[in-house]
């Protein structure tokens, strides 16, 4: 980590470390002007040398200004007066939603009620962020932040789209892909995804925070990924009888693999989480799909494929310089 508690960045003083990412440190800090306790997420150094590391960063910034909602983590400030690129965010007081799962496993599943307001409040900042034309494309509990009052924030948009936007590609992996666990049909062949791909991915959390588990698992992401191409999501109530039969009939219509299958608009979801009590849970077809399968699959596998073997290369590379370099010094 660059920064050590006490270090000040221009008029932010670091408080502690909060984690390393892919291409940004992440630090609680104070505004010694307001007082105010924030979260200061400093890109690392090589992403300026990186145009599509650069972009990212510069896309998070771009969305990150146009959002004011209480369902997701708020910019603090328009970037003036700074020494180097850096987001400074809402810091939350409370752990992000992996962590909290955690460190309640008694409480997973959850409690049914916990669970369908969780799952509303998402549904709603869904909602937002797609009115505003943005879609988040990596929803998952590590990007999502709990208060200390059980508020949902959505926060990390550093894969979002912004509609009209480009594409960009990264060098490491491409920008489409977001944490194998939730990812839509469409991510995991390679596509950009939509607004829906948002909402896919809002069925898997739930069905994870209703049964304890996502819906797909296997032994690698490769398998998972396979899952989410050709399998078939087991009913909810098979591993959670107290789930009422129209909750599981929108997770699962919300989880169908062809975006034009499920629900078309987070407004739609909402709606149908208002009614829950009248709902027809036959209103929907859930029966199993065929699967989605074609080239692009085929090509996504073989870049995640070729990325471990160069990381795995790496690797070996390194520990080969650590040995010469021992029996050298010998």
């Amino acid at each position: 980590m660059r920064f050590a508690p006490g270090q000040r960045l221009d008029r932010y003083e670091i408080i502690d470390s909060l984690g390393e990412g892919a291409y940004a440190e992440t630090y609680k800090a104070r505004d010694t002007e307001t007082g105010d306790v924030v979260v200061l997420k400093c890109p690392n150094p090589q992403l300026f040398a990186d145009p599509g590391l650069f972009q990212r960063y510069r896309r998070e910034v771009e969305v990150a200004r146009r959002l004011e909602h209480p369902g997701v983590q708020r910019s603090m400030d328009l970037g003036t007066n700074r020494s180097e690129p850096y987001l400074v965010l809402e810091y939350v007081e409370g752990d992000n939603l992996r962590r909290r799962l955690r460190a309640e496993p008694g409480k997973a599943p959850l409690d049914l009620a916990v669970a369908l307001d969780w799952g509303r409040q998402l549904a709603v900042a869904l909602a937002y962020l797609h009115a505003h034309g943005i879609v988040h494309r990596d929803l998952k509990p590590e990007n999502i932040l709990v208060t200390a009052d059980d508020k949902l924030k959505i926060a990390d948009f550093g894969t979002a789209m912004l509609e009209g936007a480009r594409r960009l590609t990264w060098r490491h992996l491409s920008e489409s892909l977001g944490t194998p666990d939730y990812m839509s049909p469409e991510q995991v062949q390679g596509n950009r995804g939509d607004a829906r791909s948002d909402l896919y991915s809002w069925g898997v959390l739930m069905y994870e925070l209703l049964t304890g588990h996502p819906p797909f698992r296997g032994d690698n992401m490769m398998a998972v990924m396979a899952g989410h191409l050709q399998g078939t999501p087991k009913p909810i109530t098979r591993a959670r009888p107290d789930v009422p039969p129209a909750v599981e009939a929108v997770v699962l219509h919300a989880m169908r693999r062809y975006p034009e299958h499920r629900y078309q608009s987070a407004d739609e979801l909402v709606a149908d989480l208002d009614r829950l009590d009248t709902l027809d849970p036959h209103a929907y077809d859930n029966r199993p799909e065929p699967p989605m399968g074609g080239m692009a699959a085929a090509a996504t596998a073989a870049r995640l494929w070729l990325l471990v073997a160069f990381i795995a290369l790496g690797f070996l590379a390194v520990v080969g310089l650590i040995i010469g370099l021992s029996v050298a010094l010998r």
